[in-house]
């Protein structure tokens, strides 16, 4: 049996897809011109070919991120597959290394992806960076505590006017935030794509004397019960932005405004979402929260001080590492805040973990604290952990609404 690990060939790139579409239960054939063949380009791809066939897959968008307010470039990691005849044989393994190493010569300092099993990934140095949060409400139930009238007031835009609004906004949104993607146009165009079940997606921009402040990109759906003496019709947020919290509230009751809406789902909302705290009765957005983005550092050096501190300090960080062997090794991290240097070093560590466990430390998702007390830490003393707290605190929560 002779195995090859390589990136995929132009003409390779329909068996590509046919492999993902089989392991995903896609019900579709893939074509060489369906909308989704030029997304993923052959040099972006590491495959395992076993006596010439394709057997296994893992494909890596480059994008930008914002990590805690900055620009860094990222693996986004997609299309991860194998034929189940290929399993259990170590090819995702050998995949994922020398993925990782290639990632690493083009500066994708960090790998991110959405896991369709979790279980899979953290065999692979990957831990859990953000969680969403999932809303299903009756609109009537959401008015705020303090109910103040919005300065501005919204329109349905259409889609080809409101684009550039919206691209302007998400802009200026995302700046401060941290994991949000820095959507190109291609990243517009599959947010935007049509519903895959029918229907079309309608945008409501808010304006303050003319100007933009905030937008929601929506569905509605006829409700199927006729004569029932509620609401029947649903609403579906795809996605939404604002520049303030007027705008905020201006668009919380443009949804409001939808008499015969009954339901509203809002699926893929961030976990520090004002609303629970605005609202005169929380517990109607019926809310539940679910693991989101995965995250691995693929190379801790480099990564390191990609993102911005919460202030001045240094910490020295042991990292266990068995599959990346770079980056197994002891750091010091000296921040004054905004910059960061990190160097490898023989001092006793602050604080040991594996490189699972600096993932969602680094995103902001969890304390060194809440890590420590889950056994994930091994801390020198409290005072190790106190300052690891102050330092990677973030001002937003990790938050990624977009699929890829």
């Amino acid at each position: 049996m002779t195995i090859e690990i390589r990136a995929a060939r132009p003409e390779e790139m329909l068996d590509y897809r046919r492999l993902t579409a089989y392991v995903f239960s896609s019900p579709d054939e893939p074509s060489p011109d369906d909308e989704f063949a030029g997304t993923l380009r052959p040099e972006w791809t590491t495959c395992a070919f076993v006596d010439g066939r394709l057997a296994a897959t893992m494909g890596a968008y480059p994008f930008r991120v914002r990590l805690n307010g900055r620009r860094a470039s990222v693996a986004g990691i997609t299309a991860v597959g194998t034929y189940p005849e290929y399993r259990r044989q170590g090819l995702l393994r050998r995949i994922k290394q020398q993925g990782f190493a290639e990632q690493r010569e083009r500066g994708q300092y960090v790998a991110m992806l959405w896991a369709s099993m979790g279980a899979i990934y953290q065999r692979f140095g990957y831990g859990l960076a953000s969680t969403l949060a999932g809303y299903e409400f009756d609109p009537r139930q959401t008015a705020f505590f303090h109910d103040e009238v919005p300065k501005g007031s919204v329109r349905i835009t259409p889609m080809d006017e409101a684009r550039p609004v919206m691209q302007d906004i998400y802009r200026t949104f995302a700046e401060p935030r941290n994991l949000l993607i820095e959507r190109v146009e291609v990243g517009w165009d599959a947010m935007l794509r049509p519903p895959p079940k029918g229907g079309r997606y309608h945008v409501g921009v808010y304006r303050v004397d003319a100007e933009p402040r905030g937008y929601m990109v929506y569905r509605t759906k006829e409700g199927e019960a006729m004569g029932e003496p509620n609401p029947q019709d649903t609403m579906w947020i795809r996605d939404l932005a604002y520049l303030d919290l007027d705008a905020y509230r201006g668009l919380w009751a443009h949804v409001r405004a939808h008499d015969l809406i009954g339901r509203v789902f809002w699926h893929n909302a961030p976990t520090d979402d004002p609303a629970p705290d605005l609202l005169l009765e929380p517990r109607a957005l019926r809310r539940r929260t679910g693991d989101a983005m995965w995250m691995r550092l693929t190379d801790v050096e480099q990564a390191l001080p990609l993102r911005p501190y919460s202030g001045e300090g240094a910490l020295t960080l042991r990292i266990r590492d068995d599959l990346c062997d770079w980056n197994d090794a002891t750091y010091r991290l000296e921040t004054s805040g905004e910059e960061a240097i990190v160097t490898p070093t023989s001092e006793a560590p602050d604080l040991s973990m594996s490189v699972n466990t600096l993932a969602p430390l680094f995103s902001g998702l969890r304390t060194a604290t809440h890590l420590a007390n889950a056994g994930l830490i091994e801390a020198r003393d409290a005072s190790a952990l106190g300052t690891a707290d102050r330092l990677f605190a973030t001002r937003y929560a990790p938050w990624c609404p977009d699929g890829f």
